[in-house]
């Protein structure tokens, strides 16, 4: 009997009939944000408490000068108001076609209400809300500079579920 394997992407696709797209590769300087004690073994440099304050401080980064940020289970850490000024910095100090790819509890998880500590609760549709209205970015002076390029709930229990996201920096 022979073996055969099946890529997620494919399966995905015969299981659900429909397709996700690709994730983009991380590419240039990738910075980690809050990675607790599990770094991931990819990301150049990491930000993270007591060293950094996320509640505060600015991201230390030259504008357009980081290739990736990545961020698992951390923005949900941060009211609605702090999260948009962490995304705004994250916009600047991404470089164009740079991605920000973010894993945080999704809202119908056990997970989302667990951590006493969470602040923000997320659905599949809380970006496109962030980036489309006004009203959540008061001082806004332009328009959004990141897109959804990948968006999914994944989880292998309903405890567990999580929202999975890579946004992208616009070339132009």
């Amino acid at each position: 009997m022979s073996s055969k394997t099946i890529d997620f992407h494919s399966l995905f696709q015969y299981g659900m009939k429909r397709s996700i797209p690709a994730l983009l590769p991380l590419a240039g300087v990738v910075l980690e944000l809050g990675p607790g004690n599990t770094p991931t073994p990819w990301a150049d440099c990491t930000l993270d408490w007591p060293e950094w304050d996320g509640d505060k401080a600015p991201l230390p980064f030259k504008d357009e000068s980081l290739g990736a940020i990545v961020a698992f289970h951390f923005l949900e850490h941060f009211t609605g108001a702090r999260v948009i000024a962490l995304l705004r910095e994250c916009e600047r100090a991404l470089r164009p076609g740079g991605t920000l790819t973010v894993v945080v509890p999704h809202r119908l998880g056990a997970l989302s209400v667990e951590d006493l500590d969470h602040k923000s609760f997320w659905t599949e549709d809380t970006w496109k809300t962030l980036m489309r209205n006004t009203r959540y970015d008061k001082h806004r002076e332009r328009p959004w500079r990141l897109s959804v390029g990948f968006n999914a709930i994944v989880g292998v229990a309903e405890r567990n579920l999580a929202l999975l996201t890579q946004l992208v920096k616009d070339v132009a």
